[in-house]
């Protein structure tokens, strides 16, 4: 949904931004299980690394109920904000009970995004469609509802929730939820910093919630592709 090209489906299934690269940063088990510090590590990873591999978006379909690591976790998505490192996390992966806003996608510094399923329902029930108040997530909604992505061949289908009838033309197959509309939002701002390279995130994140706000938040990719 970000930058693939649609190689194997002669361009049918190409992403918003197909020109961009992708610097992969594994912080996930085969079960898509993680912990906290390994994300931690895996962002200052890209601290380490973003000016040698030109690294100018970090895309987080992640999320996690582990609130003894609220504070590491913000604080390094908020420093890679600082560094001029657009960051897009997932708003609707764990839980907001009690009123709980689960990092990454609670700093300020991320551009924030929920999954919008065929254009009525959300996935991230917690949280209310658009706002510009900080404490109220997510910043914007894109589609997260039976999204074709590239087939990995090393893809794990006796694990739970995945099924081969989800398979699409042999080379794709398709998923559910906030974690993959969050790429959508990503390869809006690598369309935006191919135009403008000197852009700021803030500067990124105003524009795209100025884009999404006739739309109530909602941004599509037919409408990415026109930023």
């Amino acid at each position: 949904m970000a930058c693939g090209n649609g190689h194997n489906a002669e361009g049918r299934y190409a992403g918003v931004a197909p020109d961009a690269g992708i610097v992969s940063v594994k912080i996930l088990d085969r079960y898509g299980q993680g912990n906290s510090t390994h994300a931690v590590l895996g962002l200052r990873w890209i601290m380490d690394n973003a000016h040698k591999y030109n690294i100018k978006v970090v895309n987080l379909s992640i999320g996690t109920n582990d609130r003894k690591v609220n504070l590491p976790l913000k604080e390094a998505v908020e420093r890679l904000w600082q560094m001029g490192i657009v960051v897009v996390a997932a708003a609707g992966n764990p839980d907001g009970r009690n009123g709980y806003r689960p990092p990454p996608a609670v700093s300020g510094g991320v551009i924030s995004v929920g999954a919008w399923e065929d254009r009525s329902y959300f996935l991230a029930p917690a949280f209310p469609l658009f706002s510009r108040e900080r404490d109220v997530l997510p910043d914007l909604w894109a589609p997260g509802d039976d999204i074709i992505s590239v087939l990995s061949p090393d893809f794990d289908f006796t694990l739970p929730n995945r099924s081969r009838k989800n398979i699409v033309d042999g080379n794709y197959i398709t998923m559910s939820g906030a974690s993959m509309a969050t790429p959508l939002i990503s390869g809006a701002a690598a369309l935006l910093l191919a135009e403008n390279p000197h852009m700021r995130p803030a500067e990124i994140k105003q524009l795209l919630l100025q884009k999404a706000k006739p739309f109530g938040g909602l941004l599509t990719a037919e409408v990415c592709r026109t930023i």
